[in-house]
């Protein structure tokens, strides 16, 4: 049965990090399949909602207005400048645009987010189903936002405060309206199961996927790699707080008492840069590590790398791992989310203590010093990668996913 499909998510695509990825390599295999595909996100800019590849019916400012006027009835007291009202403004445009789509013609609507799964539940016709892809971690994520922004706040004060109940509320209810959740890690399972009292039966656990042939086979391009004289360690991936790029710095401080062999490539871009650049400085770390902003071609960085790093506060799945095994690269991972479900200690990778940099710098030292384990590691990772990580698998899976919501 070919099927019509809606992927939604409220946040922007295309965008630089894994949820684009994700969801790119889902349509093209799903398309493979003989399905059709449309996506329905925010645009790059933030400006509007639309089907990718279509114009949008209207642009948030156009609808803003509006929106605001009924919040302003209905909670006075919520300032315009906080990340709930944004929240808020952006999952009603959401809804007002999904309401000028026949959505009647979709057989399925698959949620990459719960923001999304509650705004589409409220305006789908009631016969489509929504099955939801937990990709993060919601309230694990905000309260790792608010403690960067207040480290003084208690366990109890975090979870009495407004952001992150609001945010906790978003997150039950878009569990909740789910026929089923996908999920990744099976960490990400036991939490949401612990929080929100959801069955486990709701619940349907496969890996992400990715077109490895595509991934081996894709040009070369060295051009704006760095000449390499040292033994290269590697971070890609945001640079916000969550990825833990501020703990990989303080953690080469300390490896830089005991070793100078080494250089580090930071890959990326995001609302820490700026800050990350400085604790460089002071760490007197701006001769061995290069900020190489957002690039196109990370394989080839990946291949001219000795060590791949990602000291994540938390992590599902992340394709920066998957692509550095598929590489053959050892990776140094932090204990977070799920990544220790994707590398497995002296055997495909080494794992550090989430936010701890001295675990951190110990497990760098451990492989910088040891060339054998280095190879010994990439090679299995790389052997146990491309049986883990196959396209079709993951599209064979979300398929028969689908037919099981339909079914009910």
């Amino acid at each position: 049965m070919n099927m019509k499909i809606l992927l939604v998510s409220y946040y922007p695509l295309p965008y630089v990090g894994g949820l684009w990825t994700v969801v790119q390599n889902l349509q093209n295999e799903l398309t493979r399949l003989g399905h059709e595909v449309d996506i329905l996100a925010q645009d790059e800019t933030l400006s509007e909602y639309r089907i990718i590849g279509q114009q949008a019916p209207f642009k948030v400012a156009d609808v803003k207005p509006i929106i605001e006027e009924k919040l302003g009835t209905a909670y006075p007291k919520l300032e315009s400048y906080t990340s709930i009202y944004l929240t808020e403004v952006l999952r009603y445009c959401m809804e007002l645009t999904a309401l000028t789509l026949d959505l009647s013609k979709y057989d399925i609507v698959h949620a990459q987010d719960v923001i999304s799964a509650l705004a589409m539940d409220r305006v789908k016709p009631s016969h489509i189903p929504v099955v939801t892809s937990i990709h993060g971690y919601l309230s694990k994520e905000i309260a790792l936002a608010i403690l960067g922004r207040h480290p003084d706040l208690s366990t109890d004060e975090l979870h009495e405060s407004f952001e992150y109940q609001y945010n906790v509320h978003l997150e039950h209810i878009g569990c909740h309206v789910s026929e089923f959740i996908h999920i990744p890690a099976a960490i990400t399972k036991t939490k949401l199961i612990q929080q929100h009292t959801i069955p486990d039966a709701r619940f349907v656990q496969f890996p992400y996927g990715i077109d490895i042939d595509a991934f081996h086979k894709s040009p070369k391009q060295l051009d704006n790699i760095p000449a390499k004289t040292k033994p290269t360690i590697l971070f890609a991936g945001r640079l916000v707080q969550l990825k833990g790029v501020h703990i990989l710095i303080e953690a080469l401080k300390q490896l830089k008492a005991s070793t100078s062999d080494w250089e580090c490539w930071i890959l990326g871009k995001g609302d820490a840069a700026k800050q990350l650049k400085n604790q460089i400085k002071e760490a007197g770390l701006s001769s061995e590590i290069k900020l190489l902003g957002s690039v196109p071609n990370v394989k080839d960085f990946l291949e001219s790398s000795d060590i791949f790093v990602l000291p994540s506060l938390q992590d599902t799945q992340p394709y920066s791992v998957i692509e550095a095994q598929l590489c053959g690269i050892p990776t140094v991972v932090s204990d977070a989310g799920g990544l220790p479900e994707m590398v497995q200690e002296g055997v495909t990778g080494l794992l550090s203590e989430a936010g701890n940099p001295n675990s951190l710098a110990q497990q760098l030292h451990r492989l910088l010093q040891d060339d054998s384990l280095r190879r010994q590691l990439g090679s299995q990772a790389k052997l146990w990668a491309e049986q883990q990580w196959p396209l079709v698998n993951m599209g064979m899976n979300t398929v028969e996913l689908y037919k099981k919501a339909l079914a009910l």
